[in-house]
C-alpha cells in the first residue's frame, strides 16, 4: 500500500483511514519530534496515544495498540510515519561527501556508478538502506552492505536483509526521503 504524503498543517490532511501516513514538517529538534508523532497518531487513531521507548532508544506506540511510528529528521525537516503495520523512514540531505562504496553490494555499485548523479544515487541508495535497518529494529545491528537495495523505478524500490521492504522515495529540497514498509 502506497503511503500518503502530507504536508502543511494536520488540518489539511485528507486520510482515507487505511494508508500508512508520512507528515513532512519543519523540524522542532530531536526532543520535540515525539510530541509531533504523537499529535499525528492521535489524529489518526482517535484516541489518546501514549509513546514509550524501545530497548534500542527507538519512539515505538505503547497504545493504542496495533500502531507504529517512524521518525527521522535532518536539516530543517522531519518525517513523522504512522501506520497500522511497521514503518520506518529516513531523511538525508544532499552534500558534497564521496559516495562511500564499500557500504553497496556490487550490483549496487555499478547502477549508482552509471547514474546520471551517482552521489544522488548513492545517497537514494543509503536511505533505502537505513529505512530498511530501521524495520529490523537496530539499524547499527546489520551493516548497510548487507541489505541489497533494487530500484524499481526513480521512485519505488525494495531492499533485502533479514527481510523484505518495499520503499518509496524521492528527492526533495535538497534532500532524499525514503519510506519502507514490511512486504
Amino acid at each position: 500500500m502506497i503511503p500518503l504524503r502530507h504536508e502543511g498543517p494536520l488540518d489539511w490532511l485528507a486520510w482515507d483511514g487505511v494508508s500508512p501516513v508520512v507528515w513532512r514538517t519543519p523540524d522542532p529538534g530531536r526532543g520535540k519530534r515525539a510530541s509531533l508523532a504523537e499529535t499525528l497518531l492521535s489524529r489518526l487513531a482517535q484516541a489518546p496515544v501514549t509513546l514509550a521507548r524501545s530497548a534500542t532508544g527507538q519512539p515505538k506506540v505503547a497504545s493504542p495498540p496495533g500502531w507504529y511510528l517512524g521518525i527521522a529528521g535532518r536539516g530543517d525537516m522531519c518525517l513523522i510515519a504512522a501506520a497500522r503495520r511497521p514503518i520506518a523512514v529516513d531523511r538525508e540531505t544532499l552534500d558534497d561527501a564521496p559516495p562511500l562504496w564499500d557500504m553497496l553490494t556490487s550490483a549496487e555499485a555499478q547502477a549508482v556508478r552509471a547514474a546520471p548523479d551517482p552521489s544522488r544515487a548513492w545517497l537514494r541508495r543509503w536511505t533505502i538502506k537505513e529505512a530498511h535497518a530501521k524495520l529490523i529494529g537496530d539499524p547499527r545491528r546489520i551493516a548497510a552492505e548487507a541489505i541489497e537495495t533494487r530500484m524499481i523505478d526513480d521512485c519505488e524500490a525494495t531492499a533485502h536483509g533479514e527481510g523484505v521492504s518495499h520503499c518509496w522515495t524521492r528527492d526533495r529540497d535538497g534532500a532524499i526521503e525514503t519510506v519502507a514498509i514490511w512486504a
